[in-house]
């Protein structure tokens, strides 16, 4: 009875040590998850924060609501925070930016005014002063509570949108009786640049990019009419239906700027490469054009994931839209305008030097950052080699001489003619057909010049550095030549700079 007894309690203390030691391998990776869950929630955010709801009513009027996360990651206090307003160039026929005679393709349809409303404007929930400035292109937001450096805190904004009937990145086209397309490229309140000391609030130039900004952090929710599809930058997270209309959630982190475009009027088509989904969105009386954007993206990803570092994204989507000056580039997503989906365009070079131009965009610009109105060159000299890259890869010789004939050899004249530095601001350039020649085609033949004076190997060595080290960020030009004159290449010495700068 006494070892039946002893038996007992030795087996009751056994079951008891492996009822303790379970029971800890079940809570313990509870309770480490509830501290990082803790710890998450009460993490200071590191940068800014875009949170925007808006709700389209088909046609071309646009409300929205926008939380901000600021983060103050410089060294001052703020007291007051600007904004970009671009869509308020449309505010009034007097004082849209367009050359005269680009009028005509910006309003195939006659002049059309809109522009972006401030409703109302709060810091942490309550309401702050503001003020418009520059012809009602920036907003001032005087703040009650100043941001210290490192701290953050919570701006909302409501606001309206009026879109004109414009061929461009901010505007809609009618395709048929009742088919349209919006295009939101530049609509929201974009936090302005703080550096140096000073906010840069640039007016929008006559053309080339207006934008400069910070890579951010973006949740967008779009209710739309239950016929419309939404492409947009990020990727998408959610769709549902509800009350007649259909809400679609994109969100990305780490993004620059965030664009969309809306139809009625899509069809789509998919793809993958390197892991990557490639979304083309297109007219269906435009599927040929449609299906070769995604073939082209499809390629020149797979280029320049190998050439310059991987995409770090997980989706990437193309959609036609409205944008007379031909192509235009978003972080994860790109516009292209509708006439490119036709004749002639399919069938010579131009509409796949557009489209590799653009993905190529997410790398420089998108992703390695620089002011696009005071130094262009920094994104469309480099953008441009890649395109010129891509076609020597893809097609060998025959795509090299192409993009020589068709580019280069048509802007020859214009480039030993033209007195501008490829260096230059936009506002210096006479026309985009000047801007283009000296920033984008003499930009590739610089870094041609680069190729062939280092090497292959070292010159997609070097651009992979320049990736690495500045993804994420904004460059200037200086940096970019400082950056390079440290590499000590053979060759690339003050008489290399002084010849093409």
């Amino acid at each position: 009875m006494k070892k039946i007894f002893a038996t007992f309690v030795v087996l009751l203390i056994v079951a008891a040590a492996f009822f303790f030691i379970f029971s800890m391998q079940g809570t313990l990776p509870q309770s480490k998850q509830s501290s990082e869950i803790d710890s998450k929630i009460h993490e200071k955010p590191q940068r800014n924060k875009y949170d925007i709801r808006l709700e389209y009513d088909g046609k071309n009027h646009i409300k929205a609501e926008m939380a901000l996360t600021y983060v103050n990651n410089s060294s001052a206090p703020m007291k007051e925070l600007y904004f970009h307003l671009y869509p308020n160039i449309f505010r009034d026929k007097k004082h849209l930016p367009f050359f005269s005679w680009d009028l005509h393709l910006v309003f195939p349809d006659g002049i059309s005014t809109g522009g972006i409303d401030i409703l109302e404007a709060r810091q942490d929930g309550e309401p702050v002063e503001w003020t418009t400035l520059n012809g009602d292109e920036a907003l001032k937001l005087t703040l009650k509570k100043p941001v210290d450096p490192g701290k953050n805190s919570k701006i909302q904004l409501k606001f309206a949108l009026t879109i004109p009937r414009a061929n461009y990145r901010f505007g809609y086209m009618m395709f048929g009786k009742d088919r349209i397309t919006l295009s939101l490229g530049n609509w929201y309140p974009l936090l302005a640049i703080y550096d140096g000391g000073k906010w840069s609030l640039d007016k929008h130039p006559a053309f080339g990019d207006p934008t400069y900004s910070d890579i951010s952090d973006y949740t967008v929710r779009f209710t739309v009419p239950q016929d419309f599809t939404v492409a947009a930058s990020g990727a998408l997270q959610g769709k549902s239906a509800k009350d007649g209309k259909t809400i679609y959630t994109y969100s990305m982190e780490k993004i620059r700027d965030f664009a969309a475009a809306l139809s009625n009027n899509y069809e789509t088509a998919e793809d993958f490469v390197d892991g990557i989904k490639i979304i083309s969105y297109f007219h269906p009386e435009d599927k040929k054009g449609g299906f070769m954007a995604l073939d082209i993206v499809k390629h020149a990803l797979s280029v320049y994931n190998d050439s310059f570092g991987k995409y770090p994204y997980p989706e990437l989507r193309l959609a036609e839209a409205n944008f007379y000056a031909g192509g235009m580039e978003f972080p994860t997503f790109i516009m292209m305008n509708t006439a490119k989906y036709k004749e002639p365009y399919l069938s010579s070079t131009s509409f796949e030097r557009s489209t590799a131009h653009e993905v190529a965009h997410q790398w420089w610009y998108a992703l390695v950052g620089n002011d696009q109105i005071n130094e262009p060159w920094v994104d469309e000299g480099l953008t441009e080699f890649s395109a010129l890259y891509y076609f020597e890869k893809r097609y060998g010789q025959a795509g090299r001489e192409s993009y020589f004939e068709r580019q280069v050899d048509a802007n020859m004249s214009l480039i030993k003619g033209s007195k501008r530095k490829m260096q230059d601001p936009v506002r210096l350039f006479k026309n985009n057909r000047e801007y283009f020649a000296i920033v984008y085609v003499k930009g590739a033949l610089f870094y041609e010049d680069l190729k062939n004076t280092i090497g292959e190997e070292k010159m997609l060595d070097f651009l992979r550095s320049y990736f690495d080290t500045y993804k994420y960020k904004n460059v200037s030009f200086n940096e970019f030549i400082e950056f390079l004159k440290q590499k000590h290449y053979p060759g690339i010495d003050d008489g290399f700079f002084k010849k093409w700068f």
